[in-house]
Formats: structure tokens, sequence, C-alpha cells
């Protein structure tokens, strides 16, 4: 009786990149990550990036924030508009350009709506904090004072959610 061989996992085809400066490369070098592109220039990122929107075999592209926010509107569609690969914007060395945005994009991609759009009655995302919050909030995650069902929304001087 011959015992069966125990079945190895399979390697995903899908390849991951990094394109950025050498901070972030050598991060994700440390990670095991082995596509790594240099840019420091949005030229740079523009070129690189349209090579690897092509390349079939391409899961995810992992790109500083930076470059990504200074890209030609045109690639910068491309990218959003395909399911494959996703591209995901990471901070660099100074930090987030504003929280939270690249997160709520990625959402808004994967689901097909912004869940985080504001509807009537002041549901939604307020701008300066989330919530739900119906009648006079506080600004951010407070306390209502006059609401119900909420973490606060925005609200103007007049009271109503702007």
């Amino acid at each position: 009786m011959t015992m069966a061989e125990p079945s190895t996992p399979s390697i995903p085809s899908e390849r991951i990149a990094v394109v950025g400066d050498s901070a972030l490369r050598t991060g994700f070098r440390l990670a095991g990550v082995t596509h790594l592109h240099q840019a420091a220039t949005p030229a740079e990122a523009e070129e690189v990036l349209g090579r690897l929107m092509s390349d079939s075999t391409m899961g995810i592209i992992i790109v500083e924030e930076r470059l990504l926010e200074s890209i030609d509107w045109r690639l910068k569609k491309k990218i959003e508009s395909a399911a494959k690969p996703v591209v995901v914007a990471v901070p660099g060395r100074s930090g987030p350009l504003e929280q939270g945005e690249s997160i709520a994009k990625l959402v808004k991609r994967a689901l097909g709506f912004d869940l985080m759009k504001k509807g009537k009655n002041g549901n939604g995302n307020g701008k300066n904090g989330n919530g739900n919050g119906h009648g006079n909030g506080s600004n951010g995650n407070g306390a209502n004072t006059n609401g119900s069902n909420g973490n606060g929304g925005s609200h103007g001087a007049d009271g109503k959610t702007s």
C-alpha cells in the first residue's frame, strides 16, 4: 500500500509590486516582496505604473501615496476602474496626505458605491466626524444634544447637517 504524498499549498500566480522611494522598497523587501521599482517623481511613477498595470500577472501594486496623488488623471482613472491589479496607496516618510481617504476609495471601488456619502437627514460621514446624527449633535464622535441614532454629525451654525 502506498501512502499519498501530502499536498503542498499552491503558490499564488499573482505578484505583488512596490513603487516608491528606497525606504518603502526596503521595508517591503524585508517582508519578502521581490518586485520593487524605484520612482522618485510622478513621471517615473507613471512610467512604472503603466507597465505594471499592463502586466496580467500583477495582483497588487503598492505605491507611495504622494506619487499616486500626483500622476496624470488618465492613469488615475485607469487605476480606479481596473478590477485587477489592485493599487494600494501607502504613506511615505512624511506620513499620510489625508487619513482615511485611501481606505474609503478602496471600499468604494470594491463595493461599487460610497458608504461614506452623506444622504438625507444627516446620515453618513459629516465633515468633522462620523455619524448618523439627526438634529443638533456635536462635531465629531460625541453625544447628540437634541438628536438620536448617532455619533454626532457635522452641523453648521443653523443646526442643519452640512
